[in-house]
């Protein structure tokens, strides 16, 4: 598909690609939707086969973000960054060197953590650019954001819970968290401390032995069994595809919330599920905290302020899921028109005759 048509196609408003030779830095920002406010997007860093799959990645990426920060009440756009990479860990140089091609864009992309880069490697950017946001407090945030991203999921979960079986109370319902790396460790934590019963999967086996050292009770499943596992509440907290139409029918748990992109591939897989009795709760509904703490950074708001925005996630997932059974339609059908209104009547402010 040629460049302006997969702009127009998809609903983009900026398509820009940036490539430091001597470095093989290979990389696009989208700036999918500003209605908002200005476009943030994770800083992902990934192998890829060809520049097709690269540019799917980061359109479908700044999509959520678009979503993500219309239900999450901010005042942000949604985009994303994708940097093609070699699978080598990447210098101080590389990120540098992204960092003052995302300064040359003077603010029109703001830029968080996503898969692939840590806070090295966004400190790193910083240095080049002040377009960056939801850093750990040693590196000039205001608290840690995959802590903040982990407290909005067990909100959105907690309020999942309450919905389909009338209680948020977690203590002793069957959690299966798949993917323990920063976000899903860090969730482990709190479902240990509300007394969940916990199910882990990960193909890094040395996750896996890092959580089971510190939980020995904790058990767990083999990867490619995780989505037929016997629980309550799935955690899809990995990256690639948890459900599929393919494997609906075997699934055995009531609850699908979490933290992981491309949890289900399609809204279709969406109406499986709930045809079925699962409930899906969409992970941009719950998942937006770390969003939050740049909307609140960028407006310079305090870390109190910020924790008692995410718990609001809390009230904003309840109300999708009480629409959605209202309606009768699957959660991510009532999310995607949720959003999609809120953008429609912002945008439509400034077209509005005096």
């Amino acid at each position: 598909m040629e460049t302006f048509e997969l702009i127009k196609k998809c609903g983009l408003e900026q398509l820009i690609f940036f490539h430091e030779k001597s470095l093989d830095l290979k990389a696009v920002v989208v700036i999918q939707n500003t209605v908002l406010g200005p476009a943030v997007g994770g800083v992902r860093v990934m192998e890829y086969p060809d520049e097709q799959s690269m540019l799917d990645d980061a359109m479908d990426l700044a999509s959520e973000m678009t979503l993500r920060a219309a239900l999450a009440d901010c005042d942000l756009g949604g985009g994303s960054a994708v940097l093609w990479s070699d699978g080598k860990k990447k210098g101080e140089a590389y990120f540098r060197a992204f960092g003052r091609f995302i300064n040359r864009l003077a603010g029109g992309f703001l830029a968080v953590m996503e898969m692939g880069t840590d806070n090295s490697d966004l400190n790193n950017i910083k240095r080049e650019t002040d377009f960056i946001y939801a850093l750990p407090v040693p590196y000039g945030g205001i608290a840690d954001p995959t802590e903040i991203t982990a407290e909005g999921l067990m909100h959105g979960i907690k309020a999942t819970a309450k919905a389909v079986f009338g209680n948020s109370n977690l203590e002793n319902m069957t959690c299966l968290v798949q993917g323990v790396g920063r976000l899903g460790g860090c969730l482990v934590n709190l479902l240990s401390q509300a007394k969940a019963k916990i199910i882990i999967t990960d193909k890094n086996y040395d996750k896996i032995k890092n959580i089971q050292d510190k939980y020995p009770d904790i058990k767990m499943a083999q990867p490619n069994e995780a989505i037929y596992q016997k629980c309550d509440i799935a955690i899809p907290c990995a990256f690639g595809n948890f459900v599929t139409q393919n494997t609906v029918e075997n699934i055995k748990c009531r609850i699908i919330a979490g933290g992981a992109s491309n949890i289900i591939p399609d809204v279709e897989t969406g109406d499986l599920l709930h045809k079925k009795g699962i409930i899906y709760t969409p992970h941009f509904v719950i998942d937006s905290g770390e969003l939050i703490q740049a909307d609140y950074e960028l407006k310079k708001r305090s870390v109190e302020l910020l924790k008692a925005a995410v718990a609001e996630i809390y009230g904003r997932t309840l109300a999708i899921l009480e629409t959605a059974k209202e309606q009768k339609e699957a959660p991510i059908r009532t999310a995607l028109r949720m959003g999609s209104e809120r953008l429609t009547n912002i945008g439509n402010i400034g077209r509005r005759s005096v």
